[in-house]
């Protein structure tokens, strides 16, 4: 199974509005009108000086969206996804994303889709129509005025034939078959838990990661929990990422399970 692409897009459209009202609003006078910061009528101007050495400019920052290879129409509606509890921390998935070209930011690995064995692609894979996805920042808490930050990746799939049905077959045949691999410098285990069922079929896994070294600040050995569930031919991944290392709550998390559930589009 080919690994869904480990970078998430960040929407690019509030940055580009805030830059191009402040370009406007910096150096963009109308014609006739006279500038915030020109000076009274009848006092001289005074020009700065040349200067011989052009000021360096800073080097762009490498784009997401240049490097998203993803060609899904991504026409799936917000109503199917739940909101992050930050909206500033929300961000669109992206699900490939080209190799970083030299002088380019290597995101780090982070699956947003399960990735049960170390290659190979799942049959359903061609069967999709249509995915969209989001990074959600979120306070797990229920106790009032209590915050415990936690996050989880969220995707709609829509499938044409039965490769709904198809996606969640493939997993379990998956799980079956493969075993634990490593992938930069961690072991990564897929397993299958019984857990009450959601929408028309559900199946919920859980990861089992561990690093080969200690990390810092970051537990050596964790455990997540991942809910796929369908309704028709619409599937929902959420994918729990807890924070630094340390999973959700089972509890909070499968709270998220449920309500992403009920969002499904119904057939």
């Amino acid at each position: 199974m080919t690994a869904p692409n480990i970078a998430w897009r960040r929407s690019a459209t509030l940055p580009l509005a805030v830059m191009l009202a402040a370009a406007f609003a910096v150096g963009c006078d109308r014609p006739g009108a006279p500038s915030a910061s020109a000076p009274p009528s009848g006092t001289p101007r005074v020009s700065a000086p040349p200067s011989s050495t052009p000021t360096p400019q800073p080097s762009p920052e490498p784009s997401t969206e240049d490097r998203c290879l993803d060609t899904y129409p991504g026409a799936i509606a917000d109503a199917a996804f739940l909101p992050g509890t930050f909206g500033a921390e929300q961000a669109d998935l992206c699900y490939r994303v080209r190799p970083a070209r030299p002088g380019e930011e290597d995101w780090p690995a982070e699956d947003h889709l399960p990735q049960v064995c170390a290659s190979g692609t799942l049959p359903s894979e061609a069967l999709v129509a249509d995915r969209r996805g989001g990074h959600r920042l979120w306070n797990s808490s229920s106790t009032p005025g209590e915050t415990s930050t936690a996050v989880y990746d969220h995707t709609v799939t829509r499938y044409a034939g039965t490769g709904a049905r198809g996606y969640l077959a493939d997993l379990r045949a998956a799980v079956n078959r493969c075993g634990a691999y490593t992938r930069d410098g961690a072991r990564y285990e897929y397993s299958v838990v019984s857990a009450p069922k959601l929408g028309d079929e559900s199946l919920r896994l859980v990861l089992h990661r561990r690093y080969l070294q200690p990390q810092e600040a970051t537990p050596r050995e964790a455990r997540y929990l991942i809910a796929v569930i369908r309704r028709g031919d619409h599937v929902a991944v959420v994918f729990d990422h807890g924070w630094e290392g340390t999973p959700t709550r089972d509890r909070a998390i499968i709270d998220v399970f449920t309500q992403a559930a009920h969002l499904l589009p119904t057939p």
